[in-house]
């Protein structure tokens, strides 16, 4: 077994607490909370690029391992090397992979934050909470900065980037749900279910062992039944729109209801009739006497029926 070490990226704490090139033990959290937001954003870029696969590779995050070995001058600058480890016999894997990528998209994040421009596309919007604890240690001086062997300048992340990301988090809120619809999937195994509403989202919810057969029902007759939940719901603050259902309290299985005929509602020649009546009469005049008979013609050109 052999190990290799490649350079990560340097975060060097700037400002007053760090004029004498020391880093307090009390820093050592940030140190830690910047490797919890690499590894959450390497998890999310493969599964970006493994959308068919459940499970991460066995070992994938214990695998992603971050040491520093020295503190340098700068203020602080702590260099951070990723260790690799390889079988005697093995070829060097790739030098640039998730891990790699995630510093690149984790500085990318942090300079659109301080530009107060939209975190990029594959920026992870589960990742954004935890740059509520990176810096919380720091004073309100001081700030970090973060350069990968990619990048010519450093990315800041101070109290205004961080104001910044927290506001771009998709803010969530429960609330109890009482839903109907046509249930699209299973998982009898982890009591996962996908259910499809009226208005054709598809919402992803958990259920319990109890409920197990209506789901069965639900989904084996899902042409002809629709499945009736009481529960809780996760939203999304912005939308107002359900994002998931966490909890299910009751739920039944019924039939796809025909609509009711509404006696009440108005006959459509009626409604034809009075919207006819707002048009002015010079109007109608331009409507050709024949046109019943020669509708083709006045539309498409065709020739003229005479009888």
């Amino acid at each position: 077994m052999r190990k290799e070490k490649q350079k990560l990226a340097t975060l060097t704490f700037v400002g007053p607490s760090f004029e004498d090139h020391g880093l307090e033990l009390d820093m050592l959290p940030e140190l830690v909370q910047y490797k919890k937001i690499l590894i959450e954003t390497a998890e999310h870029l493969w599964r970006l690029k493994h959308p068919e696969r459940t499970r991460l590779p066995r070992g994938f995050k214990e695998n992603l391992r971050i040491k520093f070995y020295e503190i340098l001058e700068g203020s602080a600058a702590v260099p951070l090397m990723r260790e690799i480890e390889y079988e005697d016999d093995q070829l060097p894997l790739e030098d640039y992979n998730e891990l790699n990528e995630a510093v690149d998209v984790v500085e990318e994040g942090m300079t659109a934050a301080g530009e107060d421009r939209t975190l990029p596309d594959n920026f992870p919007k589960n990742v954004i909470s935890l740059f509520e604890d990176l810096g919380k240690n720091m004073g309100p001086e001081d700030h970090i900065q973060v350069k990968s062997p990619k990048r010519e300048k450093p990315a800041s992340f101070n109290d205004f980037v961080k104001a910044k990301l927290l506001d771009q988090e998709e803010k969530t809120y429960e609330d109890r749900i009482e839903v109907s619809g046509e249930v699209r999937a299973a998982d009898l195994d982890v009591l996962n279910f996908t259910i499809r509403l009226d208005d054709e989202n598809k919402i992803p919810g958990k259920y319990e062992r109890e409920h197990e057969l209506q789901i069965i029902e639900a989904l084996k007759d899902h042409s002809t039944c629709r499945l009736n939940i009481v529960g809780m719901a996760e939203f999304l603050h912005r939308k107002g729109s359900i994002k998931k259902i966490i909890r299910v309290d009751r739920m039944d299985v019924r039939p796809v209801a025909e609509k009711e005929y509404d006696e009440t509602a108005r006959p459509i020649w009626e409604i034809v009739s009075e919207i006819g009546s707002e048009v002015p009469e010079e109007e109608w005049e331009k409507v050709p006497s024949d046109l019943s008979k020669n509708l083709d013609h006045y539309l498409y050109g065709t020739s003229r029926t005479d009888s």
